[in-house]
């Protein structure tokens, strides 16, 4: 494992290595109801992962990520969702605040912990980190990224009270559902620590059986039910981060996009 101590630098290793296709992740599909719609998401089943390792992620490599799975970051809601689906439901893994490349790989290996203990070998994670997400936030604060999750079930965990989630899908198994992260907007979009990881929502998805795309249901006033709970959005994607575009990556396999011929 050869990840770069500089944040700038590593950050640049994992989109190498993501455009290399030297990385591990899959879609796996949930579904839910709103509205009277019947959605389905297709959602990485993990965290992305190079060399076996959960990579940590800024906002704006998450997005320039997302660019090239041509997928989303999540809202609060679907991330709320997520883990209500998960078939590999863990408790969070705090530790002290850092941005080293040890403590990215101390947090993966506690996640990869948290995982077997649960002795369920496949299916959907959650929560394996902290998301970066999409929230009516970033339409006021557009030099700003929102971050949110770590969820767990009950009145407390570890003694931390935790927040209460803002969608209504907060209860599970009769307890409520809370995060150690609400929505907030304090890092800019270059921030990185070990929490942030990279679990996206495909663009593709599907509302009672017809293709759509994630970000149209974002700025939809009816379908907009279905992935978040303040409404439509005004942001698509992070503010500030401009779109990478040419190439996409399908799991695992790479495609180019060839230009025209005039």
């Amino acid at each position: 494992m050869l990840f770069p101590e500089k944040l700038i630098d590593r950050e640049k290793y994992i989109l190498d290595r993501v455009l290399a296709g030297t990385f591990e992740a899959s879609w796996t599909e949930i579904t839910h109801s709103a509205g009277g719609y019947v959605a389905k998401f297709q959602v990485m089943d993990d965290a992305l992962k190079i060399d076996g390792i959960r990579v940590n992620v800024s906002a704006k490599l998450q997005q320039n990520l997302a660019d090239l799975f041509d997928a989303s970051m999540m809202t609060a809601q679907l991330a709320d969702i997520v883990y209500i689906s998960a078939q590999r439901r863990i408790d969070p893994a705090p530790m002290t605040i850092s941005s080293t490349v040890a403590s990215m790989i101390k947090h993966s290996s506690n996640v990869d912990a948290k995982i077997k203990k649960l002795g369920v070998d496949s299916g959907l994670v959650a929560d394996p980190g902290k998301h970066w997400i999409l929230d009516r936030k970033l339409e006021q604060l557009p030099g700003r990224a929102c971050n949110y999750g770590w969820h767990f079930s009950g009145n407390s965990f570890q003694g931390i009270n935790g927040f209460s989630v803002p969608s209504s899908y907060n209860k599970l198994n009769g307890k409520p559902v809370k995060v150690i992260q609400p929505n907030a907007t304090a890092h800019d979009m270059l921030h990185s620590d070990y929490s942030q990881i990279c679990q996206l929502v495909s663009q593709t998805c599907w509302v009672d059986g017809v293709e759509k795309r994630f970000s149209e249901l974002l700025v939809d006033s009816k379908l907009s039910v279905l992935v978040n709970h303040q409404g439509p959005l005004k942001v698509t994607r992070q503010p500030g981060v401009a779109e990478l575009k040419g190439q996409l990556i399908m799991f695992p396999t790479t495609i180019v996009v060839q230009a025209p011929i005039v």
